[in-house]
């Protein structure tokens, strides 16, 4: 066969959560309650499915290459120059890019252990050093300070997660700040906010557009609150001299059609964010309220978030592992966290009332 290189060769995939049609095949299941991915649980926003509607007939055509359209209502909805913003098929495919268009030879890369998965697989498809900083077990944070510590002059990329996924914990401002005033100014900060808007509101969230610092990449996405998980695409801003790179090193007609065409619709779509995010807290105060005495009787632990979903302590493996089986045989999907280095711990989504109540139910049951 032909020869691979040992990184490639001992890369494992990712591997996403079970899937409602795995469910229902497996077990014989009608009505599956899936809180496992960080979807939104309303559907994707209407203003994205009218307007992919509108260019559906037009797919025997060429995507446009430079996404001007979408990159003009995004420069107008955040006052940011056009040339300042970068779009691909996810935020995943501008991560890749990064890594492929900046790290040379020799480079390293630091992030923290139990971060997004997604971006772990993309770093180990490198031939390049990663170094994962331990994360506290207590407040389940980024140590920002443990960071600043392992930088050599090999660092090229730093990689932070706000919120962070799978943890829902955040970076403040003033942590921030404190960081960045020692990270040397040729390290790119790769800044993924893929769950920006469910922060947004905290006066403490540093929101990356105001620290438009040259090194510093924001990327976000139109997979979580727009509700467009399924055409991939996402976004991203940055110096003028890395978009202008990222764009040109991109696949030619990347994000496709329907997506450039949908993310258009939904960049717009504030009444579709503000029923998202009232959802999001009323499933957030219904988990809290109905979990809350289960952690005083030291069950388990809740860890904070500022995002989507719930990340819950169990302190061992092997009850995630029982309380996952259980759960799925009852119709419901959560995400046990042992992929991202978690294995004591599981992650909920907040969903629909009824979801949210499901799993409450059958939870209850377990513990």
């Amino acid at each position: 066969m032909f020869k691979t290189p040992d990184f490639i060769k001992n890369l494992k995939p990712y591997v996403p959560g079970k899937s409602i049609e795995e469910l229902q095949k497996e077990f014989g299941l009608k009505e599956i309650h899936k809180i496992a991915s960080n979807e939104n649980p309303l559907g994707p926003s209407p203003r994205a499915v009218e307007a992919q509607n509108r260019f559906v007939s037009e797919i025997n055509r060429y995507p446009d290459v430079g996404s001007v359209d979408l990159r003009e209502k995004i420069s107008k909805k955040f006052n940011i120059p056009v040339k300042n913003i970068a779009v691909g098929s996810g935020s995943e495919s501008i991560m890749a890019n990064i890594l492929r268009c900046f790290l040379c030879d020799g480079d390293e890369i630091i992030t923290s252990e139990a971060t997004f998965i997604g971006f772990q697989v993309l770093a180990m498809g490198r031939n390049n050093a990663t170094h994962y900083v331990p994360m506290s077990r207590e407040t389940y944070k980024f140590d920002l300070n443990a960071i600043t510590n392992k930088i050599n002059k090999n660092t090229k990329i730093i990689y932070l997660c706000n919120p962070n996924n799978p943890t829902g914990t955040i970076i403040t401002k003033s942590e921030f700040e404190e960081f960045y005033a020692n990270v040397p100014k040729d390290v790119i900060i790769l800044f993924d906010e893929a769950y920006f808007e469910y922060a947004m509101g905290n006066p403490e969230y540093p929101d990356s557009i105001d620290y438009r610092y040259d090194n510093v990449i924001t990327l976000r996405t139109f997979s979580k609150i727009y509700g467009i998980a399924g055409l991939r695409i996402g976004y991203g801003f940055a110096h003028d001299f890395i978009v202008e790179t990222l764009m040109k090193t991109k696949l030619p007609f990347e994000p496709n059609t329907l997506a450039q065409a949908a993310a258009t619709g939904a960049v717009e779509d504030d009444d579709f964010i503000d029923k998202a995010l009232a959802l999001n807290k009323q499933g957030l105060e219904y988990f809290l309220g109905e979990l809350k005495p289960y952690e005083e009787k030291g069950i388990f632990k809740i860890i904070p978030t500022y995002a989507n979903f719930l990340m819950l302590d169990m302190l061992t493996e092997e009850k995630v592992t029982d309380i996952n089986q259980k759960l799925l045989r009852q119709g419901v999907i959560i995400r046990p966290l042992k992929a991202f280095g978690l294995g004591n711990c599981l992650r909920i989504t907040m969903g629909l009332m009824k979801e949210n109540e499901a799993f409450i139910r059958e939870f209850k049951k377990l513990i």
